[in-house]
């Protein structure tokens, strides 16, 4: 069962423990900026190919330059979604955590992970965590817990599990559509999916976008 650690400056839960003494998350990453934009591709990019996956369309992956270190509250990048589309709760919600994991998973194969990295990666995603409550508490009207015992309700760990399980299949596109956008900064969709190989059904498709014989 997973443990779920509340952290001290806001009502959100962690997998990982927040780190005793810490400033900003990007001083716990101490990662240099190269590594850091990377590491936000990977973010997007696996938020973008369960998009693909799962036939929600791509308007647009954006890198900013500044890597959200910047004045004001604009994000570090973004994945936005366009046109009108319709998919299981089950498969939107693993898409909003499909960020987080993608990060976890990345650190991990480069040898980049410790803990206080990993708690950075959810940290990362509190506004995609907040879209899972909300969708499954006006949709399903369904509860989010974090390690609580509540009737009917969904822990986030499951959610978690369903996105790494969806990424594990996928994760070569990860890796391309991310190494793109860190190249590009920003792609359109059918760009990106002409990286990742794929259009909205996961059907490859050549540089073009075009769908592959």
């Amino acid at each position: 069962m997973t443990t779920w650690h509340l952290n001290s400056d806001q009502p959100l839960y962690t997998r990982h423990p927040e780190p005793r003494e810490w400033t900003s998350a990007y001083g716990v990453l101490a990662f240099d900026d190269a590594t850091l934009r990377r590491s936000i591709a990977v973010h997007e990019a696996g938020h973008a190919v369960l998009n693909f996956a799962f036939g929600i369309p791509v308007e647009e992956i954006r890198l900013f330059e500044d890597l959200g270190k910047g004045a004001g509250e604009r994000p570090a990048a973004w994945v936005r979604t366009a046109g009108q589309w319709s998919v299981p709760y089950v498969r939107y919600v693993a898409m909003c955590a499909a960020g987080e994991r993608a990060l976890d998973r990345w650190m991990r194969e480069t040898g980049l992970w410790s803990p206080e990295r990993a708690w950075v990666a959810e940290r990362s995603a509190t506004d995609d965590r907040k879209c899972v409550v909300e969708t499954l508490r006006t949709h399903m009207n369904r509860a989010v817990t974090f390690g609580g015992r509540i009737p009917g309700a969904l822990d986030y760990a499951t959610v978690q599990a369903a996105a790494d399980a969806a990424l594990a299949r996928l994760w070569g596109r990860v890796l391309r559509l991310a190494a793109a956008v860190d190249e590009h900064g920003v792609l359109t969709g059918r760009q990106a999916a002409g990286h990742a190989r794929m259009t909205h059904l996961a059907i490859p498709c050549d540089a073009s976008g075009a769908v592959a014989a």
